[in-house]
């Protein structure tokens, strides 16, 4: 049970990873230092991602119990 919960994981990241940089770039405008700073700081961007995409991932999950 546990090796299909970290296929279900993996997938899930993929395709959060394109809806993230769409939703990045939809939003640039809003604050343009903050989308930078993710863009070009490979470390804070990644925990950016990375912090959001599990949230969003047990929220997720919370909703189909």
């Amino acid at each position: 049970m546990k090796r299909h919960k970290k296929y279900k994981d993996s997938t899930f990241k993929y395709a959060f990873e394109e809806i993230f940089i769409d939703k990045l770039i939809e939003r640039m405008d809003q604050n343009q230092e903050i989308f930078e700073k993710i863009l070009e700081n490979e470390s804070f961007g990644g925990l950016v991602k990375e912090l959001m995409m599990k949230k969003i991932y047990v929220k997720l999950n919370e909703d189909t119990k």
